[in-house]
């Protein structure tokens, strides 16, 4: 772990349990080898270093293109393993870069729903993540994060930030004999089907 990226992660990890009291569950399911996909629920800017604060190692993060925008911001982020995309069309270096990470034994946090839901109900999911995950054969794991949206009305409160870790989803092993379309479209629903079992389980926990 690089030590800028380490030091950034512990002070993430630090702020959230001295103002948020965060509430970590599944850490069992951390516990795996070489590279994978994170793929989580987006409902605020806090998603990428509150994952990346918990997760005991080191992950990559596809971000916006605009926030590279700003030199001194866009330098700031790269430091941190972040690497943009461009929405709403297919971006081919950001493409290539993910599958040489993925080829490296990296992880990747990855946001299926493509954009952030303010309101904290999840929508519906877009194929690009499903799609880099069976193109490259590594498994994903579904993630959750609630009240990362309500950061400003929380501090210091009795209501806590969480996150809870799925099982491991076996791309390999997922509809096999399916067509390519039917594998992408139905492992992207079995991702968001995921994430929604653990919101249903923060939710009451």
């Amino acid at each position: 772990m690089k030590p800028f990226y380490k030091f950034s992660s512990a002070a993430a990890r630090i702020f959230a349990k001295l103002f948020y009291g965060v509430k970590v569950y599944g850490r069992q399911n951390l516990d795996f080898e070489g590279p994978a996909l994170l793929a989580s629920n987006h409902i605020s800017l806090f998603d990428p270093p509150l994952v990346g604060g918990i997760t005991p190692f080191e992950i990559h993060f596809m971000a916006k293109s605009e926030l590279f925008k700003n030199p001194l911001f866009g330098k700031l982020i790269s430091s941190l393993n972040a690497f943009p995309v461009k929405r709403g069309l297919i971006d081919r270096k950001a493409l290539k870069l993910s599958v040489e990470i993925l080829k490296g034994g990296g992880r990747i946090l990855v946001f299926p729903e493509g954009t952030r839901q303010k309101s904290g109900k999840l929508s519906k999911p877009r194929p690009g993540a499903a799609k880099l995950a069976i193109d490259n054969n590594v498994p994903v794991m579904p993630v959750c994060l609630m009240n990362t949206n309500r950061l400003r009305k929380m501090i210091f409160s009795r209501d806590h930030l969480r996150i809870c870790y799925g099982k491991i989803i076996d791309t390999a092993s997922f509809m096999p004999e399916a067509a390519e379309k039917e594998r992408i479209y139905g492992l992207s629903d079995k991702i968001m089907e995921e994430i929604a079992n653990l919101q249903d389980f923060l939710k009451t926990t």
